[in-house]
């Protein structure tokens, strides 16, 4: 799944659904970006965003109820970790020594984000 095959809207609603301990229902979703966010969304454009989102396969939809329940089909973590490779392996073929070394050439590391990333490595 790819941070691009969604339109930065579609990703804005998951990242919302993903900080959400139980699964939204429509009522719910409306509320926090009418009410909370301030936006103006019509209820058929949040329809067809989480039904885009169910098509591209991050989303289910749970129509058993009274009400549908909309439940992320990734966590955030599995997104993100699935993202970072798809770069590494895109832009940098597969070498993370590579995108290391791209990103401290504009990043300078910290020493406590150097001795946190060789922690990690030598955890490995």
């Amino acid at each position: 799944m790819l941070r691009n095959a969604m339109s930065a809207t579609e990703f804005y609603i998951l990242e919302y659904l993903w900080t959400r301990e139980t699964p939204a229902t429509f009522s719910e979703i409306m509320n926090h970006f009418n009410n909370e966010e301030k936006k103006e969304w019509k209820k058929q454009t949040v329809n067809t965003f989480l039904t885009r989102l169910a098509q591209k396969g991050f989303l289910n939809i749970d129509k058993s109820g009274k009400r549908a329940l909309y439940i992320p089909s990734v966590t955030a973590k599995k997104y993100y970790e699935d993202y970072a490779n798809l770069i590494i392996n895109d832009s940098y073929k597969g070498s993370l020594k590579n995108f290391i070394c791209a990103f401290t050439a504009s990043h300078k590391l910290t020493e406590a984000e150097k001795e946190e990333l060789i922690a990690y490595i030598q955890s490995l």
